[in-house]
């Protein structure tokens, strides 16, 4: 990134002041993204905010927010410091629980009501998919169970507002302590070792994977989701705490419109009481199905 120079304030440009710089950045990443920052997380924003700040002349973080919001020429700055406010926390087999009903109930019941060995396909969206760790995790279950169900095709899609994550997911390439979650015999046939390099240390997925497992950019604060309405199974998980009640019933609503009738929806076991939509109902903790 290249220095940023900090411009004069003429008095004839008071319209571009911010008395409270930091305010109004969390309430631009809030309109933006629906993720709510209280004044408590300061010391968050400070911290994530540090190394660009440090490639620039300012000598504060109030001073580098004041110029990224009123200045368009910053647009792309302003950008990459909305995307370091994003929660990226995941890990591989996260809730257990939802892939052993995937792989327990929804797979088979699908694979009854088409009969035996005839064809039918699983539609999969990780509609907050960070680093890709949850739609990986999904694509490693439904490999397997091609071998019990021999006329099953899957397909992924994970989406995320963070083009760092996004990019992150498209490589699939992991660190070696990332996949610790992962069983043995799981990570031994889809992921391959690393030895050269910059791949000295990690694991990447193997190209079937990565073939059945695509990522795209898209923020679930936006008006219309850019997703076919035959998603099998939604995974909605762990990003509504994040979002202030009326985003949260606006991003179920969107979602739920990209699901099939008898389609499930999965969230986060803290997220279950937030669910509240008439065409869904709750057939197991934090696991809703599409009346």
């Amino acid at each position: 990134m290249n220095a940023i120079v900090p411009e004069i304030l003429v008095e004839e440009d008071m319209t571009a002041f911010i008395a409270d710089p930091m305010s109004a950045f969390r309430a631009h990443v809030q309109a933006v993204t629906g993720i709510s920052i209280g004044p408590a997380k300061e010391s968050m924003i400070r911290q994530r905010l540090g190394k660009p700040l440090s490639q620039t002349d300012f000598s504060t973080v109030e001073q580098y927010l004041r110029a990224m919001l009123t200045n368009p020429g910053l647009h792309r700055e302003l950008a990459a410091a909305v995307d370091l406010m994003t929660t990226n926390t995941t890990y591989f087999f996260r809730e257990q629980a939802h892939f052993d009903f995937l792989a327990g109930t929804i797979v088979p019941d699908m694979a009854e009501d088409h009969g035996p060995g005839r064809h039918f396909r699983l539609n999969i969206w990780s509609a907050a998919s960070s680093e890709g760790a949850e739609a990986y995790t999904t694509a490693m279950v439904l490999s397997e169970l091609q071998t019990l169900h021999t006329g099953m095709d899957y397909a992924i899609i994970g989406t995320d507002i963070s083009p760092r994550m996004v990019k992150l997911a498209r490589n699939g390439i992991y660190k070696f302590n990332q996949t610790d979650r992962i069983p043995g015999f799981l990570r031994r046939k889809y992921l391959m070792t690393g030895v050269h390099g910059d791949m000295r240390g990690k694991v990447r997925f193997c190209p079937e994977l990565r073939r059945r497992t695509k990522f795209a950019c898209m923020n679930l604060k936006q008006d219309r989701y850019p997703i076919s309405p035959n998603v099998d199974v939604a995974f909605l998980r762990n990003v509504l705490i994040y979002f202030e009640p009326d985003d949260q019933q606006l991003v179920i609503a969107r979602v739920v419109s990209r699901i099939r009738k008898g389609g499930h929806l999965f969230v986060g076991h803290s997220e279950s009481m937030i669910v509240d939509h008439p065409g869904m109902e709750q057939i197991a903790p934090s696991i809703f199905r599409k009346i």
